[in-house]
């Protein structure tokens, strides 16, 4: 695309590379510019502003503009960097796996409130990046983890993330729609809490989401189908098989889904704990403890 450019500075490129954005609909096209710069030429976003008048070579040009192009075309700014951060930490992202929101963090929060076992086992139902997974072993240093997905890319990513924060001893990943690798094993120690942020998108709604979601991440994390309700009904169904009484259950929602969802709990095995806002204001995660 920009081939064979002459010699431009650093302020110059950014520059021009944020109008190419701005004008393909990025919003925040000049940071974006400027943190696209950063990551190619691998220096922090400090040595971009301070080095303005900085001469840059036409290979950093050249790879420079090629994720430019890229991120013009919708690609989200995450999976062109291969990473975003999550509760503090870094974590390495792909296609095969939905970037990691801000308000996944109320997964965390929840259970780091909440959880009263001192060593507890937890499962994590559609780990994805792993990032949840991964996370909770970090912040609870005596925890295991059984981290289950049905897409094997995403357990490889997975994998990669727990290793990347040092917790691969204690996050077990395996692959399983929803409990199914666990059904057989009637053996296995019940849980202290079970973690899941599903797929909750309405099909219906795809076509109304931002590009960078719909046409770039995994569309079996967005959505379940025509039933956005359905992972609800198996994590509100099949968790007590699981779960040891008194344990927690803790989920990810959409932001209108909460009403629906309260229907469907059985208030005599089911106690509300609490239903986390995000920073919006909408329900965001719910956290239910097991009756005993």
């Amino acid at each position: 695309m920009m081939e064979n450019r002459p010699p431009t500075t650093v302020a110059q490129t950014i520059s021009e590379a944020a109008q190419l954005l701005g004008s393909s609909g990025i919003a925040n096209e000049r940071l974006t510019a400027s943190l696209l710069l950063a990551y190619t030429l691998g220096v922090n976003l400090i040595y971009i502003i301070t080095h303005p008048d900085e001469q840059l070579t036409e290979e950093a040009q050249a790879r420079f503009w090629e994720l430019v192009k890229r991120r013009a075309g919708g690609e989200p700014f995450q999976y062109i960097i291969g990473g975003q951060e999550f509760y503090g930490r870094d974590f390495i992202v792909t296609p095969d796996v939905l970037i990691p929101r801000p308000e996944t963090e109320l997964i965390i929060e929840q259970a780091l409130k909440h959880n009263r076992a001192p060593s507890p086992l937890i499962i994590d139902i559609g780990t994805g990046s792993g990032c949840i997974a991964v996370t909770l072993a970090c912040e609870i240093a005596t925890a295991k983890v059984i981290a289950l997905d049905i897409s094997e890319p995403a357990l490889a990513v997975a994998q990669r993330n727990a290793d990347l924060n040092k917790v691969s001893d204690r996050v077990t990943f395996l692959p399983s729609d929803c409990f199914s690798a666990l059904a057989s094993d009637s053996g296995r120690e019940k849980a202290d809490l079970i973690v899941s942020n599903p797929p909750y998108v309405a099909e219906k709604d795809l076509p109304g989401l931002q590009r960078e979601v719909r046409d770039f991440e995994p569309r079996a994390a967005l959505t379940p189908g025509p039933d956005e309700l359905i992972f609800y009904r198996k994590l509100l169904n099949e968790s007590p098989d699981h779960l040891k009484p008194g344990g927690l259950l803790i989920f990810e929602m959409g932001y209108k889904q909460f009403p629906q969802i309260e229907t469907m709990i059985n208030t005599q095995r089911w106690e509300i704990v609490e239903v986390a806002r995000d920073l919006r204001g909408f329900h965001r995660v719910l956290s239910l403890r097991l009756r005993k």
